[in-house]
């Protein structure tokens, strides 16, 4: 069986491809770029099979052609602009081009070439103005209102896989990720927010201090998490909704995880406060954690990681 990656070159796609390739699956990457020298040493010594294809989800015959060339019949769909603000003001129709047109050629290309199944990698923050609840947001009951372009975008990308499934009979699954972070993160150019734990993780190591909004509750997940949940909804034999959160079901704060960086890194230091101050700014933002009833009771999932286990992972990768 031949996966078919969009955007395998990027965070949570080194993470898929590290895990598709550690059960043997035969992967196919479309990305526009390669992975990092690193990775592709790692996945050399994997036991699945690896191949790169150079593209751009925005170019439908680039796409077309990848994916009726790698004989895949499932799809993940990661290709995506995670934009900021200033990238929203800069260049608007380009965050448009790849993450609702460029979803939308990636659909094309797979309903014409008999993909089974396509999981789509969309985000808790389509969650929006509606993501400070004192439940956890479900994916039933939670009603998503996106804020930022790329919520909106990815809100709009998910709708339209969704019909895509309904219309063309192809088994479409929306994945609603929480906030990762961890393993194989670095910037792509196409990111314009790292992770808190990652940016933390650096400062430390280079002895500076931090200046933390608050105390940044919550359900983080660890980029193997996040792969495994995606994979899960890849294999499981019988989804009975189109759309899950993944994440963990628990939360932790980044200051416990500034906590552990101060035990391995005395040079480290960090304050609560809205002022950056002498310390590098590092805001959070809020948001009620996400509820995973529905993906652990119809797939095998099983996140692995909390604070401790993804801190002293992490940090051991990092040395590796």
């Amino acid at each position: 069986m031949t996966v078919f990656v969009t955007g395998g070159s990027g965070f949570v796609g080194l993470n898929l491809l590290e895990q598709l390739l550690t059960r043997g699956d035969s992967v196919v990457s479309f990305s526009l770029a390669p992975p990092p020298q690193q990775a592709q040493r790692t996945f050399h010594r994997l036991p699945g099979q690896l191949r790169h294809v150079d593209g751009d989800v925005a170019d439908a015959g680039m796409v077309d052609k990848a994916l009726a060339q790698s004989a895949a019949r499932q799809v993940i769909h990661g290709a995506v602009i995670t934009a900021g603000i200033e990238r929203e003001r800069r260049d608007p129709e380009a965050i448009v081009s790849t993450n609702v047109h460029g979803s939308v050629n990636v659909l094309d290309a797979a309903r014409r070439h008999g993909v089974d199944r396509f999981v789509y990698l969309s985000s808790a923050s389509v969650y929006g103005a509606n993501a400070l609840s004192d439940d956890a947001l479900s994916e039933a009951h939670t009603a998503p209102l996106p804020e930022s372009l790329y919520a909106v975008t990815k809100y709009a990308a998910e709708g339209i896989a969704r019909r895509y499934g309904s219309i063309f009979h192809m088994q479409v699954i929306a994945a609603r990720l929480s906030a990762v972070f961890g393993r194989w993160e670095y910037d792509t150019g196409l990111r314009d927010t790292l992770s808190p734990p990652y940016l933390l993780t650096r400062m430390a190591a280079a002895g500076d201090a931090a200046v933390l909004a608050d105390e940044g509750h919550r359900d983080w997940i660890y980029g193997p998490d996040a792969a495994a949940g995606v994979i899960a909804l890849l294999d499981a034999a019988d989804l009975r909704h189109q759309v899950y959160n993944v994440g963990t079901g628990a939360t932790w704060s980044l200051r416990h995880w500034c906590d552990k960086l101060m035990a391995r890194h005395p040079g480290f230091s960090y304050r609560l406060g809205s002022e950056p101050g002498a310390g590098a700014f590092i805001d959070p933002g809020r948001r009620s954690p996400l509820l995973v009833e529905r993906i652990l009771r119809d797939t095998a999932y099983n996140p692995r990681f909390g604070l401790e286990g993804s801190f002293d992972d992490y940090l051991q990768w990092l040395e590796e």
